[in-house]
């Protein structure tokens, strides 16, 4: 079977799992990294990724006239993804329905290699659980006495959201990549239903009941328009979109966004953010330099306010930026074998391709059963105004934690 797999826009990580498929004797794979150099001829499967733009419609309609079948994998072609929270500051990454039809899709961030071979299989994906369903911790559902932008990593029964941690389970569906087992709540990457969002804001507002809201009276004499005021609840949730949205803003239903732009794409993505959820997203956009650019960002903020890192935590990181060098190597070399090798090394140390289990201070759950925890546990820390750099990424954040600027080369991904 003639497989094309073609990388449109953004990080190429998809693009780089979608190196799994040369294990399979019976796929015949070419990887496409510049679809508007590429000449058609007839394929039997194509399969896009990375987020797509409305100048990308004639070369998708060229593929889609030359493929027996489309294939989306990965949110950012089939949602919009984690590139699409640009679309507050303007921008207009949109999903591929929105411009031609797929034969079939496959969500997640990354999308799972195994729901990949099936689509190409023409096999459909087995009905998955809920994430709440396979999920260790319990939830009670009681109403909220406060919401947390961070916990101590002690519970690891009660639910997040019990907790006042936001979490997206409610409303997805079981990952492979599965963060929730790395002391990281659910951000949405594999919704179980439409406007997944609006239903997850809707959930957790519910939950948040008994928390202080500040309203004004409408015209109507109606206590159903938020006050200028501070609040408990909005000091708490300072970045709706950010949060609730990360990966499905365009299919949302919201409009699009007039926040005057802050410069670059990439710029607009991160400018808005809560700094505690940077090393999250940079692990997933970073693409095969996700481990460096992660890295950056929480080196620069542990050494300006000398929060402590201890040895053990060296050790993990630097050997996670040695296997991100022989990932590249894998990868610029198309080795399906090392490249499985490699990743599921970094899955060890980091509890998945998207390094949820790296944080400030340390890592968010025990890397190996003979370690002693206490020697690389993460931290609550606090949040220091500040402008901040290491190498080529910069950033400055305000009193509330929240990200204001954000520079970055963008050779980097």
């Amino acid at each position: 079977m003639d497989v094309k797999v073609f990388q449109f826009n953004g990080c190429k990580k998809c693009f780089n799992e979608a190196l799994l498929l040369k294990e399979n004797s019976l796929y015949k794979v070419e990887f496409i990294s510049d679809p508007k150099a590429w000449k058609e001829k007839k394929v039997d499967i194509s399969v896009i990724t990375g987020y797509l733009l409305p100048n990308d419609l004639k070369q998708l309609e060229i593929i889609k006239n030359n493929s027996d079948r489309v294939i989306a994998y990965g949110d950012c072609t089939v949602t919009g993804g984690l590139f699409a929270l640009a679309n507050q500051k303007g921008h207009d990454i949109m999903p591929i329905s929105n411009l031609i039809e797929a034969s079939s899709s496959v969500y997640g961030c990354l999308g799972e290699i195994e729901e990949l071979k099936l689509a190409i299989d023409g096999t459909d994906v087995p009905k998955l659980k809920s994430l709440c369903q396979v999920c260790s911790r319990k939830a009670t559902c009681d109403y909220l006495e406060e919401i947390h932008r961070q916990i101590e990593m002690e519970d690891s029964e009660t639910c997040f959201n019990d907790l006042g941690f936001l979490c997206s389970g409610f409303t997805s569906t079981e990952c492979k990549e599965k963060c929730i087992d790395y002391n990281t709540p659910c951000r949405g990457c594999k919704p179980s239903i439409d406007r997944s969002g609006i239903r997850m804001l809707a959930l957790f507002g519910t939950l948040a009941g008994n928390i202080e809201i500040a309203t004004e009276h409408s015209v109507k004499g109606a206590t159903d328009k938020l006050g200028d005021d501070d609040d408990d609840l909005t000091d708490s949730l300072p970045d709706i979109v950010g949060n609730f949205f990360r990966f499905t803003l365009p299919t949302s239903g919201l409009p699009k966004g007039r926040i005057p732009s802050s410069g670059t794409l990439l710029e607009d993505i991160f400018i808005g953010r809560l700094i505690e959820e940077v090393p999250l997203i940079t692990g997933l956009l970073g693409g095969a330099k996700s481990v460096s650019l992660t890295l950056k960002f929480i080196k620069s903020y542990e050494e300006a306010n000398q929060i402590e890192v201890s040895e053990q935590t060296k050790k993990y990181r630097n050997e996670l930026l040695q296997l991100e060098k022989d990932l590249q190597i894998a990868i610029n070399n198309e080795d399906s074998t090392k490249y499985k090798e490699i990743t599921d090394k970094i899955r060890f140390v980091a509890g998945n391709m998207n390094l949820s289990n790296i944080f400030f201070g340390g890592f968010k759950s025990i890397i190996d059963t003979n370690d002693d925890f206490n020697e690389y546990k993460a931290q609550v820390f606090d949040v220091v105004e500040g402008n901040y750099k290491n190498g080529a990424i910069k950033y400055a954040i305000n009193p509330d934690g929240i990200i204001t600027e954000f520079k970055i080369n963008e050779g980097l991904l």
